[in-house]
């Protein structure tokens, strides 16, 4: 967004103190540089909308000039009309947006209202994300210069309200092409999700996980929880239920536990079950969540999820160092759909490289790990990954631009074991 008119586009910022940054772009088109500017004002003071601002420009009064829109904490969609110029954009009192039937649009905690031709009619709507996770959507009856807007809707996947879980913040796009606007959604568990517009369909199955055990759970030992799919559609569906685990790094652990299932017409599946927590996880906060819907291509119908606190108490290892899911049937132990690699390894590829090279690393136990760059004489240059990591394979990007041509040793330490890659680097 060019927020000056010099050709370059600029960032506008919303804080949790209820301010909004202007950052300048003082580079160029192809090169932009950002740098802080001041903060927004409103009648000559600091915008402040208490906390969780939320901005979004548009022309709102369709005079030519662009106006503000400010989500915030306490729900609302502020707007603030310019009656400045395009090149210095100057705003006057804040003022609450309406229903074309009167009463302050409010969308419950820490909206985030964007407005854009959602239903393709021509005319601007009002869409706003907000903090249980919920996507709502005043339609405009009116025109674009005098806004008529009905009272908001919850958008739905199928008969299903939007659910991204917590404090959902979205964008309008035409994402697959087809004439009509589709929503990409972020939220709270770092995920971004995807909602295609498409003909309704009939409800599919839900799935709900309820936690049994206590909030403190101590490595080495369980959680139980139990978890209930219902089929309310009026024939037989077949589908996969599955689980993972937030960390408390917000990286992702799973599938924990993947099933295929069928369930007869207004049918369910009800199953206590136990979550073994290793004792060489990190301790904090673990969010556990279930899906129903098509694993493979990542379609969720439903999802659930719980949460818990690992604390720093371990008791004496039971299992590994795996999480793993059982109870389904006679105690069935279902293990993580990924092939878990035997040994430790570090690679780099390409190798020589000019400037980035990507380090590919494995490990068959989650545990704590370190990479670190060297040069030849011993000295430290970069702390590439300091951190907890899951079993399993990763790989970080290592960008050596400042660094000049020569040999450096990439050194990988967890727990007992140390690796060390000659790399090059060519310029």
């Amino acid at each position: 967004m060019d927020w000056n008119e010099d050709g370059l586009q600029d960032l506008l910022v919303g804080e949790n103190a209820g301010t909004v940054r202007y950052f300048r772009n003082i580079g160029t088109v192809g090169n932009p540089s950002l740098t802080f500017d001041s903060y927004l004002q409103s009648g000559g003071i600091n915008i402040d909308i208490g906390s969780y601002s939320q901005p979004w420009v548009n022309d709102w009064n369709e005079d030519g000039m662009k106006d503000l829109l400010v989500g915030s904490s306490d729900g609302f969609a502020n707007l603030y009309i310019n009656v400045g110029t395009n090149e210095q954009p100057r705003f006057n009192s804040e003022i609450h947006i309406t229903y074309a039937t009167g009463g302050q649009i409010d969308f419950g905690s820490r909206s985030g209202p964007i407005v854009i031709d959602l239903n393709g009619d021509g005319v601007k709507d009002l869409i706003s994300g907000e903090y249980s996770g919920k996507i709502y959507y005043c339609q405009n009856n009116g025109t674009n210069d005098n806004p008529q807007l009905a009272n908001m809707v919850a958008l739905k996947t199928g008969t299903l309200d939007i659910d991204h879980g917590s404090t959902a913040r979205i964008a309008i796009v035409d994402w697959d092409d087809d004439g009509v606007m589709d929503i990409a959604s972020g939220g709270y568990d770092s995920r971004l999700r995807l909602y295609l517009q498409a003909e309704t369909t009939e409800p599919a199955p839900t799935v709900v996980l309820t936690r049994l055990s206590g909030y403190s759970i101590p490595g080495g030992s369980y959680c139980d929880y139990n978890v209930l799919i219902n089929n309310q559609t009026a024939s037989s569906v077949t589908y996969d239920g599955w689980t993972d685990i937030q960390l408390p790094d917000d990286s992702f652990y799973g599938p924990i536990m993947l099933r295929e299932l069928t369930t007869p017409a207004y049918g369910n599946v009800n199953h206590d079950l136990s979550l073994y927590v290793p004792p060489g996880a990190p301790n904090g906060y673990y969010y556990y969540y279930g899906y129903v819907g098509d694993e493979s291509s990542l379609q969720v119908y439903s999802s659930s999820y719980f949460y818990f606190y690992k604390t720093a108490l371990d008791n004496v290892p039971s299992g590994g160092n795996e999480w793993i899911s059982t109870g389904w049937e006679d105690d069935e132990i279902m293990d993580p759909s990924v092939q878990l690699p035997a040994s430790i390894s570090l690679t780099a590829s390409p190798n020589p490289f000019n400037p980035t090279t990507t380090l590919r690393f494995s490990q068959p136990d989650p545990g704590h790990v370190m990479i670190s760059v060297f040069d030849v004489s011993g000295r430290k240059l970069n702390q590439l990954v300091d951190g907890f990591r899951n079993a399993g394979s990763h790989e970080i990007t290592w960008d050596a631009s400042s660094l000049p041509a020569g040999v450096y040793l990439v050194d990988l330490q967890t727990g007992q074991t140390r690796l060390t890659e000659k790399v090059v680097l060519l310029k």
